[in-house]
């Protein structure tokens, strides 16, 4: 018996494409043709949240990549849901998720 992974902490909605290249990544909203450009911290906190499946998860990862206390890294990851999903850039949350 195989168990499935959690799914990830956070999944875009079908018309945002992130492109995490170079430091800074952007966020690309194709209904409206808009580039919305992450700094360097909030490139890896995107990515992390959308590869691990629990906030624990990601802080541990960012952790490893970042020098900042675990309560500052939960606030940004925090922050940054909130603000993606004011710009309408998420995908509707499954039961229990962020």
């Amino acid at each position: 018996m195989t168990v499935n992974p959690a799914p990830p902490l956070l999944r875009l909605a079908d018309h945002a494409v992130f492109d995490p290249t170079d430091e800074a990544g952007v966020i690309l909203d194709t209904r409206m043709d808009v580039y919305l450009a992450l700094n360097a911290t909030a490139t890896l906190m995107l990515g992390a949240a959308l590869r691990f499946g629990t906030v624990e998860e990601v802080v541990a990862h960012l952790g490893e990549l970042v020098e900042a206390p675990s309560g500052t890294l939960e606030a940004g990851v925090t922050t940054l849901t909130h603000q993606l999903a004011q710009h309408g850039l998420l995908a509707p949350a499954e039961e229990g998720r962020p």
